[in-house]
């Protein structure tokens, strides 16, 4: 039986590494300098690692107040939404128009990705924000008003970043 105290005993846990991945996020230019929602983090470092080693230059993250895209580089911007396993909905968080690439990240509930999914931005937008979408288990995804086509790629990162 859980009690109050062994409540406190994992807060403070959680507070430790909580500053500890903080802390780290402020000192190492792969990770976003800015956000509290880790997950969401997790997922941008693994993008920028994916396409660092994929030999995309000057990439550079966004600022917090940016919405349309997570991560650039001299020609496109790429947006990266993150879902893990403790999510109970599997929602994603509302897609902005803006981004020429999108990238949907499933992290399992070691945070390891498990699922990576790449979708060219259609360019012919009804609507500026896209919202109440789940991780896509099809191959298609309505963005914008649009049909959009997802490409898994899960196997190339994989092998790319050497999980």
């Amino acid at each position: 039986m859980n009690t109050f105290i062994e409540f406190q005993q994992i807060v403070k846990n959680y507070a430790k590494i909580y500053s500890e991945f903080q802390d780290f996020q402020n000192n190492n230019f792969f990770i976003p300098t800015n956000g509290d929602q880790k997950t969401g983090v997790i997922g941008g470092a693994y993008i920028y690692q994916y396409l660092s080693k994929k030999g995309y230059k000057n990439l550079k993250y966004g600022t917090g107040s940016e919405k349309s895209w997570d991560i650039k580089d001299e020609n496109n911007k790429y947006q990266v939404k993150t879902v893990s396993a403790y999510s109970k909905t599997q929602r994603i968080s509302p897609i902005h128009k803006g981004w020429d690439y999108l990238y949907l990240i499933h992290l399992t509930k070691e945070f390891l990705p498990d699922k990576v999914l790449l979708i060219k931005n259609p360019k012919q937008w009804n609507q500026d924000i896209t919202s109440n979408l789940t991780f896509p288990k099809k191959t298609s995804l309505k963005i914008g008003g649009q049909i959009c086509q997802i490409d898994d790629i899960t196997d190339d990162f994989i092998k790319m970043i050497n999980l």
